[in-house]
């Protein structure tokens, strides 16, 4: 597999320093295991790079229902998986706020309630794994990232996930009719109609997900390589002599570096 990072043309694209965080996407349907990929990336990068990771899950980003989506909600009948159900705004500006090498106050979410409980501060870090369904559903987020993935698992797979693990609502376990009514009704209909479609943004997309270690490696190892490089660059930026000195007239220090993207010919990571 082979990842090249590449600027953003678009010089009004959030300029960001070389010390901002990177940043980088992790979609796939539910239960496909994103949560287990980004955990693995992060125990690499903290292992073998002395990395500073932090995991953003898009369920902490939930949007508050009113009294009426409530009602809905323990009735079983409020769509959790479509769109209209997470506050991106926030998820964008968490992020933007990282970026700018600030911490960030993000929500925690209690799914048994569906309600928002607190917030956890993420400080300056030197990864940020974003992972949730929708990720890369709004352009405004996926021109925040570095690297784009999406987790491809077969569907049958993903649903005997679903139905083996407990469920609770409203603060009560879900019974197997009421997890497949949900999955039929909602989880299935969403992935189709927003969470698939998604793919096609995705600089990497990773066959069965966790269970697919050499793709994960390499995926980490080319994570690993941007980060050595980026410090390697940031240091002779520091040591670097004024460009006035150099017979080249001064330029505004001011406009920093784009953030990039990984753009690779190779989409598909091979089984």
């Amino acid at each position: 597999m082979s990842i090249d990072a590449t600027p953003y043309a678009d010089p009004s694209y959030f300029k960001v320093s070389l010390q901002s965080p990177m940043v980088v996407a992790v979609a796939g349907g539910a239960n496909a295991g994103k949560r287990d990929v980004c955990e693995l990336l992060m125990s690499q990068l903290n292992e073998t790079y002395s990395a500073k990771a932090a995991i953003i899950s898009l369920n902490d980003f939930y949007r508050e229902i009113t009294p009426e989506e409530r009602e809905q909600y323990e009735n079983g009948a409020f769509n959790l998986d479509h769109p209209d159900a997470f506050d991106f705004k926030l998820l964008q500006e968490t992020i933007v706020t990282l970026l700018s090498g600030n911490p960030a106050e993000v929500p925690v979410w209690d799914s048994e309630l569906h309600t928002r409980s607190g917030t956890r501060i993420i400080e300056p870090v030197d990864a940020i794994l974003v992972e949730g369904t929708l990720v890369l559903f709004p352009k405004e987020l996926r021109d925040l990232m570095f690297m784009k993935i999406f987790i491809d698992v077969d569907s049958d797979q993903r649903l005997i996930k679903r139905v083996t693990q407990p469920r609770t609502r409203n603060g009560h376990v879900m019974t197997i009719k009421e997890v497949l009514t949900e999955y039929v009704e909602f989880v299935k209909p969403m992935f189709d109609d927003f969470i698939s479609p998604t793919k096609k943004f995705a600089d990497v997309i990773i066959p069965r997900g966790a269970e697919n270690k050499p793709a994960l490696q390499v995926l980490s190892n080319h994570l690993e390589d941007h980060l050595k490089s980026r410090a390697v660059k940031d240091h002779c930026k520091k040591h670097r002599l004024p460009l006035w000195t150099r017979g080249r007239h001064p330029v505004d220090d001011s406009m920093g570096v784009f953030a990039t993207t990984a753009a690779s010919a190779y989409k598909q990571v091979p089984e």
